[in-house]
């Protein structure tokens, strides 16, 4: 009876034991990372003086966007999307940076401060596609 009642706890231990964490894949290619979520929410900031929101909802929507850049730049540091751990890591740290900043902005209703942070952005973009952007800049 004693073996029983073992046998009984450590399987039900065993049955209780939690299933392995999935490990996280990219759904799409980078490519199509850049052309569907990057781009399109880069050039709210990138344009924010053209496009200025003009009422509550527009600035909770550019909110959503820089948001959504930022975070970008963390999933660009996750080992699924992580090229390197050198320059990759630093040019997406600058958009995770720049982005961040212009979240703060959209929240403070700050529209010069976003529209301020075009260079930053513009150099952001500019580096990593200059190190890892196969033939970005060497056309003839």
């Amino acid at each position: 009876m004693r073996y029983l009642t073992l046998f009984l706890i450590a399987a039900a231990a065993v049955a209780q034991a939690p299933a392995p964490a999935p490990k996280p894949k990219p759904v799409v290619s980078m490519s199509q990372l850049m052309l569907t979520v990057v781009y399109p929410f880069t050039d709210a900031i990138f344009y924010v003086e053209r496009e200025a929101p003009k009422n509550e909802s527009e600035w909770l929507l550019l909110e959503s966007k820089t948001l959504a850049v930022a975070e970008v730049g963390n999933l660009l540091m996750s080992p699924v999307r992580a090229y390197n751990q050198d320059q990759w890591m630093r040019d997406a740290q600058l958009l995770v940076d720049v982005a961040t900043k212009a979240y703060k902005g959209a929240k403070a209703r700050d529209l010069k401060s976003i529209i301020d942070l075009n260079d930053e952005l513009y150099e952001s973009c500019q580096s990593c596609h200059e190190h890892f952007r196969p033939g970005y800049k060497r056309r003839p």
